[in-house]
């Protein structure tokens, strides 16, 4: 298995009856299988319009039905069926890509949607194909992101528009100057951050004491837990979600959409009894499924920890453990009423809705929702460990200090 922060893969396939239907089948693979980001609804925070207005049902509205994770170099999606037919009928080489990242670097570079393949891929591709001989002008590609947990990717397919490169293979020399383009284009916004950091920290240890350097550094490592136990930080990616599952949430969105109220805010507090225990009900589901399960019980198990600082009673770590259960719920819960609301709103103007984008909204928000608090939480916990730590060793000092009076 490779642990490279940055992996490329190239293959090339030569025209031929064969390769030319492969081609047109993977373009259909990596637009539509699970997990390639076709995007999701905008539907926002600020949920208070009413989605029986005009403004309140522009933010449920998709405008293109039907979608998938293709993109290209232009901002307009391009046609998935006419790529294919192109592909199909192409009698040049064929050249695809993988550019895989890890995701603890994806999720510190912001790497982990769509949006951010899209500005570095039309950024770097031109120079790319340079590297391969071929003129921005006669270069072809489109590409698709997968959010794949562990090792999110992208694939890029490539080809020239008049075919003129008969040597499909690449050089030595040539993927290395390809994976520098890359490279560069990706890392672009965290060199210049380490830079300023770097120069931050060396003037902050030529203006400080030797002797308090390391005193500086831990106080640096405490603010840095600070923020991250009042913010959370960045989550990682969520797990695929997979059309049987896909259809099972639809399926207990429109549910909850039908006995919804037609007008008011879009707030849990505030809906009828039976709307907050079936939103409840679908946010119980969400937090079992598999590749939820998991963080859910490590955020119950954090909650213990942080109560464990007050109370050692089993039924008091217990319940604390169930309180913290009960709020990433509702807050799971609200995000099912906005999907649910979606739904509603469409159905009243007879209007289409891109039925994908609306459960990766759901899925992904929900995901997000827990995996902030499940890291805020494990930042409490590493913070207040630390603060135990140096309250024991001030009392160690103390002792010292008046064994020695």
């Amino acid at each position: 298995m490779n642990h490279a922060p940055f992996v490329m893969k190239v293959a090339f396939y030569q025209p031929s009856n064969i390769n030319q239907a492969r081609n047109a089948a993977h373009i259909q693979y990596i637009a539509t299988r699970p997990g390639a980001d076709r995007g999701e609804l905008n539907i926002g925070d600020d949920l208070d319009a009413d989605p029986g207005t005009a403004a309140g049902h522009a933010k449920y509205m998709d405008e293109r039905p039907g979608s998938h994770g293709l993109f290209g170099p232009e901002s307009e999606t391009p046609d998935l069926r006419e790529v294919q037919r192109e592909l199909k009928n192409h009698n040049g080489i064929v050249w695809r890509m993988v550019l895989s990242l890890k995701e603890e670097d994806a999720v510190r570079l912001g790497y982990t949607a769509r949006e951010a393949w899209e500005k570095a891929l039309r950024a770097s591709m031109p120079e790319a194909a340079a590297k391969m001989g071929i003129q921005e002008s006669n270069l072809k590609w489109v590409a698709a992101f997968h959010q794949a947990q562990g090792h999110p990717h992208v694939h890029v397919v490539i080809w020239e528009k008049t075919p003129q490169r008969s040597k499909g293979v690449l050089s030595f020399g040539e993927r290395k100057d390809l994976r520098r383009v890359f490279v560069r284009e990706i890392y672009a916004e965290e060199r210049l951050a380490l830079t300023a950091e770097k120069s931050a920290i060396r003037d902050l240890i030529r203006d400080t004491a030797r002797k308090d350097i390391l005193s500086v550094i831990r106080e640096i490592k405490k603010a840095s837990l600070e923020v991250r136990a009042l913010a959370g930080q960045e989550p990682g990616l969520s797990p695929t979600l997979l059309p049987k599952t896909r259809e099972e949430l639809l399926n207990q969105l429109k549910g909850l959409s039908s006995i919804m109220p037609g007008k008011g805010r879009i707030a849990l507090a505030y809906m009828p009894t039976e709307v907050k225990e079936k939103a409840r009900e679908i946010s119980d589901w969400i937090l079992r499924q598999p590749g939820f399960l998991a963080s859910v019980d490590k955020y119950k198990e954090l909650a213990k920890q942080l109560a464990a600082h007050h109370t050692l009673r089993t039924e008091a770590l217990n319940r604390a453990a169930e309180k913290a259960y009960e709020d990433i719920r509702d807050r799971v819960a609200q995000i099912v009423l906005r999907g649910a609301a979606a739904i509603k709103a469409v159905e009243s103007k007879e209007r289409e809705l891109d039925i994908t984008k609306l459960t990766n909204y759901v899925w992904r928000s929900a995901w997000r929702a827990l995996e902030r608090e499940r890291l805020r939480a494990e930042a409490q916990v590493l913070l207040a460990a630390e603060r135990e730590m140096q309250r024991k060793k001030r009392e160690a000092e103390r002792e010292g200090k008046s064994r020695e009076i």
